[in-house]
């Protein structure tokens, strides 16, 4: 597949005016992966809540839906990695899955008790008007989501939207007017993009592929630029890349680590 579709959901624009390139972007809007997940069980409260401590612009978290259709917080199909369950998310009432324990994994015992996995609308109440919220569609979307959007005060300008190809398509058939993230493999892919996407409000991509000519190219258009430095990528080196390079966005494991890259940059800047 030559890309993965996401939707940003921000008002739509007929037309988009260049954005401006900052090299080094030190303003760059930084996201928690799945919370502050290094700190505290993965896609919990307590999680988005360290998230928050750090001052994170995004919180991004996964969102499934429970046997009887409500969406909670769980990144994989099966509850078995990060709760003290067995069995499918799909399969589980809400009233089973609030019976796990999702602080159960090795890493986090002694460190945290009886955490329980979080509704959406639990973590929209946690992160209502102290950031926005990066939504990662592990299932396809329902009509719940975009209410429950709209209902906290995300919808359409601070959240973004992210699912594979599928999924982005079936929210577009919530939203028409939602504009859309686009996972890109280089600058020659732009082209082809923009005749099936005409108006998205950002590529997304990694540190490997990333270069001035993607910045300056995706900014000329007035589309941005959301970086993911995950896993092997996750590391001070490839953040100050990145930052150097002007993205807009970038997202990370390692919410500490960012920070301290971002005051070391603007203290150079000082000298």
């Amino acid at each position: 597949m030559l890309f993965a579709a996401a939707f940003l959901a921000l008002a739509i624009r007929t037309s988009a005016e260049p954005l401006p390139t900052k090299r080094p972007n030190v303003e760059i809007l930084k996201v928690s992966h799945r919370g502050a997940s290094r700190f505290a069980p993965e896609n919990t409260i307590p999680a988005i809540e360290k998230a928050l401590d750090f001052g994170f612009d995004y919180i991004e978290i996964d969102v499934r839906y429970a046997k009887d259709g409500v969406p909670v917080l769980m990144h994989d199909e099966n509850v078995k990695r990060t709760t003290d369950g067995n069995g499918l998310i799909s399969d589980m009432t809400l009233e089973e899955i609030k019976k796990l324990d999702a602080s159960a994994a090795t890493e986090w015992r002694g460190k945290f008790k009886d955490v329980r996995v979080p509704t959406l609308e639990e973590a929209l109440r946690t992160i209502q008007g102290r950031a926005s919220v990066y939504i990662d569609q592990k299932d396809p979307p329902r009509p719940i989501l975009l209410s429950l959007l709209k209902q906290y005060g995300f919808y359409p300008d601070r959240c973004v939207i992210v699912g594979g190809n599928p999924n982005a398509l079936a929210f577009l058939k919530l939203d028409p007017s939602a504009q859309i993230l686009l996972s890109i493999r280089n600058v020659e892919d732009i082209p082809e993009i923009l005749k099936l996407y005409p108006h998205p409000k950002a590529f997304n991509t990694t540190s490997g592929i990333l270069s001035r000519e993607l910045v300056e190219k995706a900014h000329s258009l007035g589309i941005m630029i959301f970086m993911n430095t995950l896993g092997f990528e996750d590391m001070p080196p490839i953040m100050k890349k990145v930052i150097s390079a002007g993205v807009d966005a970038i997202q990370t494991d390692h919410p500490d680590d960012l920070l301290k890259v971002i005051a070391k940059i603007k203290k150079e800047r000082e000298k």
